[in-house]
């Protein structure tokens, strides 16, 4: 999963407040740029109506933003950027300067014309320290001059107060010194064992209790901490429960503040353990991943079947009909494809998100329980699990447990005060609190980013943008829902899930070093694996449900992060791998291309067991996914060469230990990678990516190429009526309505289904060829087989697998000339049937010879 970066800085929060979603960075006023100091409020002082807009009336208002800094420093050295309510927005990097004090900090005036309660009536601001232009940020917000506090002196003054690092505040701070009461009293981590970790949220510096007991009245159980224990990164573990019985507790804490005693105590309180345990035996791993081979594809931009349709009854009827084409892939059309899919070696198709969204791709999810009315009904997914089965294919449903939309009904009643739901919801997501420096949460990726967005005078937990707020796991329900989805379509046909994002569940574990047996994000993976391998109850004989991870780390010296969650899921995605392959096609050498010496690497630690490593653990291998440039064109400096190398590739994917996974089209030689079709866009586009199956040798094309440039589905679908790969099948047209734009395919396509089917020499046929092999020969999917390098020089990379019963050697020529290979005994080619110990290797091709 990618972080949308598509909206500016400036802009992000009046998007986010909006009621319309969809908002996207060239309709925001990003205020300029330039500037290198502080600048007055001059420009925004003196008389003047202006225009109250849809939000109010004609009239001279201001909002005074009140400032204070948490860690020391200067408060007089930050400003304010600010947009939107009818104001001038200063220039990038000149911000407005906090030019008055008081007891709170500093303060200035920002003039507003559009004061009511309308969208346009947002100001959205952000405090800043800049110096040459480059500023210092602290998190984003906004408020509106209805609802602020009124100055007592001039109602025509509405006042907030910002803490750095915490959410903005519309009422004056109370007096009484610092902070002190319990905070998030209900979030707890359940470690499995009749053991939790409490994760309320206190004071420093306070010291506290919590008493416990099998009943509301009878609290005779106590657990304490000290002033010296971080009780907000640690939390507090209670041990010696009983699971499946409730548990009543009430937290007390005090803290000492220049003499004054502070405390606060909790209602009671309970919660009620479960029990789980970490999925060691061999026999509960789905082990069949490791044997087969994975497909990953977008339904809609794979096969169009039919156009939508309404429909009465989604369980009952089909939402495509068939005697009609829209360019959009469906769940009719994959399920026509199988076929196809079958004749590849496929035996797992990874669908990109199929529930109702947001976004064109999916990620920001608004209903786990039903199908995208884009790609089919509940009718069309069953159809689809049933047909594959039939063909022993399993369906593999990519489940974002990680975050959601923000127009989620979930986010929509928990991040609203005034929703009938905003009780029920509003902890299923991370808020700030009066403990928060929301500055000090490092982003995983991008040191200049902050975790939190903010809505509503509140600020929630996000890390790929404002629009998909993190989902609260330290919370038991969010924990029970995400159960009941799973068993909701495993019980529907679904076969595992992908888990998208996998590694940031809990970040704030993360960040704090937490050790792995109470890390909230590996106790949740070990928890939610038992919950779909041993409490679902499914037909006898059911292959073990697979979870495969999205723990991504590009940089092989990296690969340790990897090893914990070897005993968390069935397997995960080695983009490690794909970067030392990578390293391998475009010409490197040495120890920068030696893949089998990474592979045994990993498979040797995993099986060590440390750092939470299972033997059982498997890793998905590949070349390229929906949010990765493609082999083709990653690899395209190749030239003449390039059919070879990504053959090349392809014959190491697919003969080594783990699941190879072929992203759709791969197999054609697709092109695409992040890009810009107009060249004014704002940012690189994934779209592109995503393109529509290169199904057909020759397309047609519609579109002016500055608002659009797309595939004609009747005029495309009209001129290849007479050669389809199976029956039924329609083209699809860009993946995103809202960017009508494909950029990679053309008008005749040499990378198509049509110009390489019967072609024996094509890309698409060595596919077949090597997946047969892989498919014939089970040293290449025995984890325990012993892999040898044999040769690693600038000419030719040797390996050898060998188990008790077979010995393989793949030989792979780096040279752009062919060149002959003699090997230490007899053996037969298994893609040529040649036998010997000589063989001549084609310039960049390989041979597999079975030893005889």
């Amino acid at each position: 999963m990618r972080r949308f970066l598509g909206y500016s800085v400036l802009g992000s929060f009046a998007c986010l407040l909006a009621i319309a979603a969809g908002c996207e960075g060239e309709d925001l006023n990003t205020g300029g740029t330039g500037g290198s100091g502080l600048s007055t409020n001059t420009s925004n002082g003196g008389a003047g109506g202006g225009t109250g807009g849809a939000g109010g009336s004609m009239q001279e208002s201001f909002v005074r933003i009140h400032y204070r800094l948490q860690d020391g420093g200067d408060p007089k050295s930050w400003g304010v950027h600010f947009w939107g309510a009818g104001s001038t927005s200063p220039a990038w990097g000149s911000p407005q300067v906090f030019d008055g004090t008081d007891e709170f900090g500093v303060y200035t005036d920002v003039r507003v014309t559009v004061t009511g309660e309308a969208d346009d009536a947002w100001l959205g601001l952000i405090p800043v320290q800049c110096s040459n232009g480059n500023c210092k940020k602290d998190v984003e917000t906004g408020v509106r001059f209805t609802d602020l506090t009124k100055n007592a002196q001039d109602p025509n003054i509405a006042e907030c107060w910002i803490t750095q690092g915490q959410a903005v505040s519309t009422t004056p701070p109370a007096a009484g010194g610092p902070a002190y009461e319990i905070s998030r009293p209900k979030d707890f981590i359940d470690l499995g064992n009749g053991s939790v970790r409490m994760m309320f949220r206190v004071a420093k510096g306070s010291t506290g209790t919590v008493e416990y007991g099998a009943a509301a009245g009878m609290l005779d159980k106590k657990a304490t901490w000290t002033a010296a224990d971080d009780i907000n990164k640690n939390g507090l573990v209670i041990t010696g429960l009983t699971p499946g019985q409730a548990v009543y507790y009430k937290i007390s804490t005090a803290l000492d503040a220049n003499g004054q005693k502070l405390e606060d105590t909790s209602d009671v309180l309970d919660l009620t353990p479960i029990s789980y345990a970490t999925i060691t035996d061999a026999a509960s791993f789905a082990s069949w991943g490791s044997k087969g081979i994975m497909y990953q594809l977008i339904v809609r931009t794979f096969a169009d079947g039919g156009a939508t349709k309404a429909v009465a009854d989604s369980e009952t009827e089909s939402g495509i009909d068939d005697t009609k084409r829209d360019g959009i892939g469906d769940l009719v059309g994959l399920r026509k494809a199988l076929p196809y899919l079958g004749s590849l070696g496929v035996e797992a198709i990874w669908m990109t998100p199929v529930f109702k969204a947001k976004s064109y791709h999916g990620y920001d999810t608004t209903d786990f329980y039903d199908i995208d009315p884009s790609v089919g009904t509940m009718k069309d997914f069953t159809d689809l699990t049933q047909a594959a089965h039939d063909a022993g294919i399993k369906i593999i449903l990519d489940l974002v447990q990680n975050h959601v939309a923000d127009v989620n009904p979930w986010f929509i009643a928990g991040s609203d005060p005034k929703h009938a739901e905003y009780d029920k919801y509003h902890d299923w997501f991370v808020w700030s609190d009066q403990y928060s420096n929301m500055l000090a949460d490092g982003h995983p990726w991008d040191g200049s980013a902050v975790m939190w967005a903010c809505k509503n005078y509140q600020c929630y937990h996000q890390i790929f943008g404002g629009p998909m707020p993190e989902l609260n796991y330290r919370n038991p329900e969010v924990r029970a829902e995400m159960k009941k989805i799973s068993e909701h379509w495993i019980h529907l046909g679904a076969d595992g899930y992908r888990l998208d994002a996998s590694k940031h569940i809990d970040q704030f574990d993360d960040n704090a070093n937490i050790s792995l047996d109470k890390h909230g994000t590996h106790v949740w993976w070990k928890e939610f694996n038992y919950f779909v391998k041993k409490d679902v109850v499914r037909p006898a004989g059911s292959a073990a449900v697979l979870l495969t991870g999205e723990n991504r780390w590009d940089d092989p010296a990296q690969y340790g992060k990897m090893l914990p969650y070897g005993s968390d899921m069935d397997s995960q995605f080695d983009f490690p791998f794909r970067s030392i392959v990578g390293n391998f096609v475009n010409g490197q050498t040495g120890d920068a291309v030696d893949f089998v010496g990474y592979v045994k690497k990993v498979q040797a630690d995993l099986a060590a067991g440390g750092n939470g490593g299972s033997p059982h653990h498997y890793l998905q291998r590949f070349l390229s996914n929906h949010d990765l440039e493609r082999p083709a064109t990653q690899f395209e400096g190749a030239g003449a060469a390039l059919d070879a190398k990504l053959k090349q590739a392809a014959t190491v994917v697919l003969t080594l230990p783990g699941m190879p996974v072929i992203y759709y089209g791969e197999e054609f030689g697709k092109k695409g990678k992040r890009d810009k079709y107009v060249g004014n866009e704002e940012w690189d586009r994934d779209e592109f990516i995503r393109e529509p199956m290169s199904w057909f040798e020759t397309n047609v094309f519609v579109g002016d190429k500055t608002t659009g440039w797309n595939i004609d589905v009747a005029a495309t679908n009209e001129a290849n009526k007479d050669a389809l790969p199976f029956p039924g099948l329609g083209i699809t047209v860009a993946p995103n309505p809202d960017y009508p734009f494909v950029k990679f395919m053309s008008e005749q396509e040499p990378a198509s289904w049509a110009a390489q089917d019967t072609d024996p020499s094509s890309l698409l046929n060595h596919y077949r060829q090597i997946t047969a092999i892989r498919k014939q020969h089970a040293v290449f999917t025995d984890l325990a087989a012993t892999i040898t390098l044999v040769k690693n020089t600038a000419d030719v990379y040797e390996y050898k697998l060998q188990n008790a019963t077979e010995t393989i050697t793949v030989v792979l020529s780096r040279k752009s000339t062919p060149q002959t290979v003699t090997l230490a005994a007899a053996g037969t080619e298994l893609i040529s049937g040649l036998t010997g110990t000589s063989f001549e290797v084609p310039a960049y091709g390989g041979i597999i010879v079975q030893s005889n």
